[in-house]
């Protein structure tokens, strides 16, 4: 929050297309097996006998809802206040096919006892427990007074560590939901300023290596700022940094600068994703997104202010990995079109400015290799057409790269 108190024939492709890009057990349109999705919500003062939506029952009600749609592996949540509630709404999504963790503080409340912690804004992970484990949890900066200042008199960041397992892949990762001083004056500004720059110093000395991922309420665009007074964001100490072993990757950013919006009626996205560049070659490029379409779940989720003021943000990884090693860029930036998309038998790229030594490869959802093609050459207004393999219906990704950059366009067979 911004202040302390988101006939046959026609209809088989349609349905041969969903199948494919769900699995037996996960349904939902918004994620995929064989990837992991990551969502980030604030869910507006959840379960409070005082505060947020007036009707907790149907809060409740509405964010099963939506947690079922979004079908995600890993969801950090912020503002849980009643945590029986959040006990109770992790157990109807099935006790043995999620698990969940909640932080034992909150502002003012430095263990889970008395009445600030009864009564504030706690964070919190929900996770697939099928392919998260070794599971532990900490609380970052604990121990640090400037910490404790800056995160609204304790409310830490929230980290848990994980051994996530994807399709036999492997991976150790670090997930830290935020929820950061809220406010637009200078002295919040301040604050969330001074606790990313120590969060970032927190995770080069610990976690430099290490696979982090960082979401949840930054309470702060990345490309602007909601203090009038900065040109810049309260967190430009972690989205500057650049350096290769520390170097962080803001996946929401493009969606601020394009004019979106994470909170009904305040126009910018605070609730972000950024990533460490251990993650970056995992990250589906493009997959970020606020998720506005929870409308179609819940349909007077902005008219009635039933659920939340913030939407979910969500993100999505591919373990075995996209392309490595080179700038990412749109497609346009690196010099092609792709057409038609979504596709039946073929694809044309058409070169935008003349190419040379170009590298495709076909990737399905499950982030296997089914085909690779090189060219010399594509001069500028030819168009090639890949001889891809027959392929079912779904999702596909073709990763496009030269000496210089490498983007990645999804694909859609129907």
């Amino acid at each position: 929050m911004l202040s302390e108190n988101r006939s046959m024939k026609k209809i088989l492709p349609l349905l041969l297309f969903f199948l494919t890009i769900g699995s037996a057990t996960r349904l939902n349109a918004q994620s995929s097996a064989g990837t992991l999705d990551v969502v980030g919500w604030n869910v507006e003062w959840y379960g409070s006998p005082s505060n947020g939506p007036a009707n907790d029952d149907l809060q409740e009600a509405n964010t099963k809802k939506i947690l079922r749609w979004l079908d995600a592996d890993l969801y950090g949540m912020v503002e849980i206040v009643d945590t029986m509630r959040f006990r109770r709404l992790v157990d109807s999504l099935g006790n043995t096919e999620f698990g969940y963790v909640i932080a034992p503080y909150c502002t003012q409340a430095t263990s889970p006892t008395g009445n600030a912690w009864l009564l504030g804004q706690k964070q919190a992970f929900i996770y697939r427990k099928s392919i998260f484990s070794n599971v532990t949890t900490r609380g970052l900066m604990r121990n640090s007074s400037t910490a404790n200042v800056n995160f609204a008199s304790g409310r830490f960041p929230f980290m848990l560590s994980a051994t996530v397992t994807i399709n036999g892949i492997s991976k150790n990762m670090n997930f830290i939901v935020l929820h950061a001083k809220a406010g637009s004056t200078l002295d919040d500004f301040n604050k969330r300023l001074g606790g990313a720059q120590e969060l970032k110093d927190t995770l080069d000395a610990q976690f430099s290596t290490a696979n982090n991922y960082i979401i949840g309420d930054f309470n702060d665009a990345l490309h602007n700022s909601i203090y009038l007074g900065s040109p810049t964001s309260s967190y430009l100490p972690i989205i500057s940094d650049s350096v290769d072993s520390d170097h962080y990757k803001s996946i929401t950013l493009p969606l601020g600068s394009s004019g979106q919006t994470s909170m009904i009626n305040f126009p910018n996205v605070i609730d972000n994703h950024i990533i460490s560049n251990e993650v970056e070659s995992y990250y589906i490029a493009g997959s970020a997104q606020v998720k506005t379409d929870v409308t179609t779940v819940v349909p007077d989720y902005v008219t009635a202010h039933n659920t939340s003021d913030h939407y979910p943000v969500f993100s999505k990884y591919n373990l075995a990995g996209v392309v490595t090693g080179l700038p990412t860029v749109t497609a346009n930036e690196l010099g092609i079109k792709v057409s038609p998309n979504p596709f039946i038998q073929h694809v044309n790229i058409t070169a935008l400015k003349t190419l040379t030594n170009v590298q495709l490869r076909l990737v399905n959802i499950q982030g296997q290799i089914l085909n690779t093609q090189s060219f010399g050459m594509i001069s500028i207004g030819s168009t090639v057409q890949p001889s891809f393999p027959a392929v079912s219906s779904g999702v596909y990704f073709l990763q496009v790269e030269t000496k210089q950059y490498k983007t990645v366009i999804k694909l859609v067979h129907l």
